[in-house]
């Protein structure tokens, strides 16, 4: 069995839990020690063994650092971001076997389970996406990226439960009271997904084994969460794509997801 949940999934904060093959994993940990472990208290869950991160970015790493040391346990990511995070002392001082580089493209054991990192494009040193494979089952997780790449596809062709960015309403961004610079880092290549793209990408990947997809990581300025699911539910009904559609709550942990 796999499971999902997000513990806090927004532009001010990303955090995930996976658990598989006995493992209990931390996708990110962008918010502090502390109310990581009050998400993983009220999902009834055991301290986490290992955290894996996407990028530097501080929304997505503000309480790795402390985690890994309260539980003594490794943190994943790829080499330049690790170069990024020794260059700017980013997590503080942690053992060495607590240093786990990670290889776009490179399937990795972790106890038993299966993760795969794969390249996105987004504004950081070397950002990643994940796959997590058990027993025929498949998970994706995708949670910031400027445009879907044939590398974004191919690596979520196949899961049953995929977690999507879907972090602006194109409109409610242009007419926004971000300034000019922000908006055209938002929209670029290497920026985030709008609602619109998030639903082309999911009809994309969509085949008859998809069960669940999850909007992430929604801008507070420029979305709002019943405007992601209405955006994407009507392009996926559209293309009669049958999986179940939720959207991530920025604050408070979200419902558990297993296949």
């Amino acid at each position: 069995m796999m499971r999902l949940c997000t513990i806090v999934s927004g532009s001010s904060g990303n955090c995930a839990y996976v658990g598989l093959g006995g493992e209990h994993l931390l996708v990110d940990a962008g918010l502090s020690g502390k109310r990581a472990q009050q998400g993983l208290s009220q999902l009834d869950l055991p301290n986490p063994t290992a955290i894996l991160i996407t990028h530097e970015h501080s929304d997505h790493i503000a309480g790795a650092g402390v985690l890994a040391r309260r539980f003594g346990i490794p943190v994943y990511a790829t080499p330049l971001t690790w170069r990024y995070f020794l260059r700017h002392k980013k997590l503080g001082p942690l053992n060495e076997n607590q240093v786990k580089h990670i290889t776009p493209g490179q399937p990795m054991m972790i106890g038993s389970a299966k993760v795969t990192a794969f390249d996105v494009p987004h504004d950081a040193s070397q950002p990643v996406g994940y796959t997590f494979e058990s027993e025929g089952n498949k998970l994706a997780m995708a949670t910031d990226l400027g445009k879907a790449t044939d590398t974004v596809l191919e690596y979520l062709r196949e899961a049953k439960v995929i977690l999507i960015e879907s972090n602006h309403d194109v409109e409610m961004l242009q007419k926004g009271r971000y300034h000019d610079m922000l908006k055209e880092r938002v929209l670029g290549p290497r920026g985030h997904l709008s609602n619109v793209a998030a639903g082309k990408l999911i009809v994309d990947v969509a085949w008859e084994g998809l069960k669940h997809v999850i909007l992430g990581h929604l801008s507070e300025e420029n979305n709002r969460p019943m405007l992601a699911y209405d955006t994407v539910g009507r392009i996926l009904d559209a293309h009669d794509v049958k999986a179940r559609l939720s959207v991530a709550d920025r604050y408070y942990t979200g419902e558990m997801i297993e296949i």
